[in-house]
């Protein structure tokens, strides 16, 4: 299984990452529509040998905002980012290993301009915008660039027009399936949640959409409120067991309004995402 970290700054925060809790195999990084990926992060995973993820956000930058024509679903169907996203592919297409694109994430919820349930969107603009995506990329980098559909661990909202089977854009269309999660731990009426029954469900109904296709856990953390973050981490090393097509795990060294993720901020923490990296290795 490749193990990999997102932070906001690896170029300055990488380095003293691996010294405490390891060395990832993959980086993750996340590009708003119309832009390419920072040269200095593309330079970064060449230099450390790492396989880039990359998260397109076809909006305005920012999480909040209502969609526009530009933006969003209708931006991309209507191809507002076709030159852009042909340039991103090119920029990439030659790193090896091969990189991973991962298009307008979590559409199966309310918080992003490509999401299927906010108003003015749908699971099947969604998917007329993968298609398109698809074939731009196809176009710009054929198969060296790997495309990634992921959809957040549960649909928000949970209803049969927002289940992950709306979005899913077929097997041909896809090379990696995904998925995001994390564990915030027991605060604002949530409840502290180990690895496994985080992922269970769409680890499931993910591969019986798609069951030729590596399963990849994108984004997660867990903090450290009403449990051991240390433990939570070790119980990493029991998901390929668990979920056989796991292929890949990114863990989030953040801190956000959400919760803290660091790992170097707690040495056992750090300690145990070294161990759980050897281990799966």
């Amino acid at each position: 299984m490749q193990v990999g970290v997102y932070q906001d700054d690896p170029v300055t925060q990488l380095a003293p990452l691996i010294r405490a809790a390891g060395a990832p195999r993959v980086l993750s990084t996340y590009v708003t529509g119309g832009q390419l990926v920072d040269r200095d992060v593309v330079a970064l995973a060449k230099r450390r040998r790492m396989r880039l993820l990359i998260g397109w956000m076809p909006d305005s930058g920012a999480t909040g905002g209502r969609p526009t024509a530009r933006t969003g679903l209708k931006g991309v169907n209507r191809g507002a980012y076709d030159a852009s996203l042909r340039a991103l592919a090119r920029q990439v297409r030659g790193l090896r290993p091969a990189p991973i694109l991962r298009p307008m994430p979590e559409m199966n919820t309310t918080w992003y301009h490509w999401s299927g349930a906010r108003t003015g969107n749908s699971a099947a603009a969604y998917r007329r915008a993968w298609n398109r995506v698809h074939r731009v990329v196809r176009g710009a980098a054929g198969n060296r660039v790997k495309l990634m559909w992921a959809p957040y661990a549960r649909s928000v909202p949970d209803t049969p027009a927002n289940a992950y089977a709306a979005y899913f854009p077929g097997v041909a269309k896809v090379d990696l399936v995904g998925t995001s999660a994390y564990n915030f731990g027991d605060r604002g009426g949530l409840a502290w949640t180990d690895p496994r029954s985080l992922f269970a469900d769409v680890y499931r109904e993910t591969q019986a959409l798609a069951p030729t296709r590596p399963f990849w856990i994108a984004e997660t953390g867990s903090t450290g409120l009403g449990g051991a973050k240390a433990g939570w981490i070790a119980e990493l090393a029991t998901l390929p067991s668990a979920f056989p097509a796991l292929q890949g795990l990114v863990w989030s060294d953040v801190k956000e309004p959400n919760g803290d993720f660091r790992l170097r901020g707690v040495p056992a923490s750090a300690r145990a995402f070294r161990a759980f990296t050897k281990a799966v290795r």
